[in-house]
């Protein structure tokens, strides 16, 4: 018993100093220009999350060899917004081939996207999707 309330002091003790409020700590930063940055908002899909997936799984359309394929992974793909709301810079992190992966790129370059706020002013920034692809010869 006396080890547990021991073990539960310890880690109390290490865990109290391990946490340092970023307003108060003056020599947090050694670069007057560095500074907390603080998106009021992120990156997002104007038309929500759960209806960006619906349109990218009702525009999509697999050949007959990712059908005889059986595909049952993820497709990343990583893309950054821009202030004025464009999409650029497309990277395939991890894809599945067939022709997915460049129809996806296709699919969501048309999507309305809201950039990034930070302290006011839109700025650019990286989304990294994860959108699970399963092919079967039935469909």
């Amino acid at each position: 018993m006396k080890k547990i309330f021991l073990l539960i002091f310890t880690f109390a003790f290490f865990y109290s100093f391990g946490q340092i409020n970023p307003t108060t700590d003056p020599g947090k930063y050694s670069d007057p220009q560095n500074m907390d940055v603080i998106y009021s908002s992120k990156a997002k899909c104007k038309l929500g999350e759960a209806e960006m997936y619906n349109i990218i799984y009702k525009k999509m359309s697999y050949s007959d060899e990712a059908k005889a394929a059986n595909i049952d992974d993820k497709v990343l793909l990583s893309f950054d917004v821009n202030f004025d709301e464009k999409l650029q810079n497309f990277n395939i992190i991890h894809g599945v081939g067939y022709g997915i992966d460049e129809a996806l790129i296709k699919i969501i370059s048309e999507i309305p996207f809201d950039a990034a706020v930070m302290n006011g002013i839109k700025v650019r920034q990286n989304i990294i999707l994860s959108i699970p692809i399963r092919t079967y010869p039935e469909m």
